[in-house]
């Protein structure tokens, strides 16, 4: 008897263990099934990231802010601007670091967002009409994240904190012509509200001669001093500029064709010889920009020029990059 039941038992074990084996072999296929599939899937997220990459070939925003891996967290903006045409107006959100600030609402000059809090600007926006002491703040609001100037709500509009004028900015010579602009609240990011890049590195030859760069501004489309009834524009605009060349002559003087410059380490030219686009009046303050490496760059300011698209005297801007250190120091991050 109990030879029969240790032969039923040894039966049912033997069965119990091929049965473990089997369900232990299926779990293995199962998991490695499993494995391979997400090994599949991952490379064919890999492989769709890098045919968008490599096959985007349109304006460079769009390269910009299709990159959904780019670490930039500036000078992209969220929404694609037009193709660069010299003079044309911007379209909504192309450009959501432009800034507008001015008494009571009006606009007088322009900057542009570089952190949440600050703005940077031209030093001499920030001065009386007759260029002895710096201007009342209290009065003076701010707009950011519009492209039209008649666009404003309670969200988009700010006052100044504080100011902070270059120590030897020159008022007349306009030397040193940069600004920071603390606000009196974070902005929050949006479609419409971006950061735009600071230059990388110090340097006084940046942006390089014969580069192209972007303006854009609220200004006068036409030359003030040519037609008294020149209004500024309502709607944001935008040229493309090339960088000049300075040429110091035997007299010691700096000049782009016939625009005199005073430091050419802290200023730089921008333009045609034939005065086929410029920047103008109401523009001061505004951002001069240059894509690179897939970001746009804030490399000059508008500063000064005599009148407006006049041939042979264009626009003369502050060199951000020589001023890194400056507004690194004065920034509170």
């Amino acid at each position: 008897m109990m030879g029969k039941l240790f032969k039923i038992f040894s039966k049912c074990c033997q069965y119990r263990s091929i049965f473990i084996i089997t369900f232990l072999l299926v779990i293995i296929l199962l998991v490695i099934t499993i494995i391979t599939s997400k090994g599949l899937l991952l490379s064919n997220v890999h492989a769709t990231v890098a045919i968008s990459s490599s096959t985007s070939t349109s304006s460079p925003n769009e390269s910009c802010h299709m990159s959904t891996t780019s670490p930039i967290v500036c000078g992209c903006p969220i929404k694609s601007s037009s193709k660069i045409i010299n003079g044309q107006p911007a379209n909504e959100a192309a450009w959501p670091w432009m800034v507008s600030y001015g008494p009571k609402r009006i606009h007088t000059c322009g900057g542009a967002l570089i952190t949440p809090e600050y703005i940077l600007t031209a030093a001499h926006c920030l001065y009386s009409n007759d260029k002895t002491n710096p201007i009342d703040i209290e009065n003076i609001k701010i707009r950011i994240g519009i492209t039209n100037l008649t666009d404003v709500t309670y969200e988009n509009l700010f006052s100044i904190r504080k100011a902070t004028l270059h120590n030897d900015f020159n008022p007349n010579t306009y030397k040193n012509d940069i600004a920071l602009i603390r606000l009196d609240r974070s902005v929050t990011q949006s479609d419409t509200i971006q950061m735009l890049c600071l230059p990388r590195f110090t340097s006084y030859a940046y942006p390089q001669v014969n580069t192209t760069v972007m303006a854009i501004g609220w200004g006068h489309t036409i030359d003030p001093l040519l037609n008294s009834n020149s209004q500024i524009s309502t709607q944001l605009q935008q040229t493309s500029l090339p960088v000049l060349s300075i040429i110091k002559t035997i007299n010691n003087t700096n000049l782009c064709f016939d625009q005199e410059i005073d430091s050419p380490d802290q200023q730089f030219c921008a333009g045609y010889e034939n005065g086929l686009s410029d920047t103008c009046q109401a523009d001061s303050g505004s951002p001069l920009m240059l894509f690179n490496e897939q970001h746009w760059e804030l490399v000059g300011i508008v500063s000064y020029g005599i009148g407006c698209a006049q041939a042979r005297l264009p626009g003369v801007y502050t060199r951000v990059s020589a001023y890194l250190d400056w507004i690194h120091d004065r920034i509170r991050y």
